[in-house]
């Protein structure tokens, strides 16, 4: 089951919303994601490398060394995932800059609440104020999923979370406690790319010279089994040479 089935949790603290992003101040870079990446306008190909913040639902903000055009159309590259959107707004953040760019989504991001459907998958947590997290996966559903964590999670806390191919974002909106020392969350899920699907890898084929030396040596070899069955001193041709046995 692929991580587009998304969890379905009932309760969400409306409080924990994160706020719009247009009427805040200057993303702190000590809370970054510091995932990295590297834009690329669509129109002339020109790339800059910089450095994630942070998200909200359908925008991402992102730290450069150089200012970007507003309303232009880019690709997001995330080492081998990706997701295209428009430059937002960009403005200076202490000796660099923040750029504002739209996550826009193939098939959108409705919300839906769905039944549970209860999985084992092991994936990678990462968080702003964390180091990257082995975690568990343990229910999927449209609207998100159950993730068993080994450090708490605050709700509204934004997230990014790695299995297999698939990455996602997401907000955390309730995280408990278990016996076992764990913590079990329910997180939102806004947003998922998928690595492109590689093509195979055709095993290399032998050079001519090699074809070659392969049939002289089959065939030198029925020569010497054909001569060891009749006379010793039997002379066969071979490829216009002659060969004694």
């Amino acid at each position: 089951m692929q991580l587009q089935e998304q969890f379905d949790e009932p309760e969400i603290n409306e409080a924990a919303n994160v706020t719009d992003a247009g009427n805040a101040g200057p993303v702190s870079i000590d809370n970054a994601f510091e995932i990295h990446v590297r834009i690329v306008d669509q129109f002339s190909d020109y790339a800059v490398l910089g450095v994630l913040l942070g998200f909200i639902p359908g925008e991402v903000t992102i730290l450069v060394n150089e200012p970007l055009s507003e309303n232009r159309e880019v690709t997001v590259y995330m080492s081998a995932f990706s997701f295209e959107g428009q430059t937002l707004y960009c403005r200076p953040n202490e000796t660099r800059y923040e750029v504002h760019i739209s996550i826009d989504d193939i098939q959108g991001a409705g919300l839906r609440r769905t039944p549970r459907f209860p999985v084992m998958i092991p994936a990678e947590l990462l968080s702003p104020s964390h180091e990257p997290v082995a975690i568990t996966i343990r229910d999927l559903s449209r609207d998100g999923m159950g993730i068993e964590s080994p450090i708490l999670l605050k709700a509204g806390q934004p997230i990014a979370i790695v299995s297999g191919p698939a990455f996602v974002f997401a907000v955390v909106r309730h995280c408990q406690p278990l016996p076992s020392g764990l913590f079990r969350a329910g997180v939102e899920m806004h947003h998922l790319f998928e690595k492109p699907p590689q093509p195979p890898i055709e095993p290399p084929q032998p050079s001519l010279p090699g074809k070659l030396l392969k049939r002289w040596t089959a065939k030198l070899l029925w020569v010497r089994a054909r001569s060891r069955s009749g006379s010793r001193h039997e002379v066969r041709r071979l490829g216009g040479s002659e060969v004694e046995s």
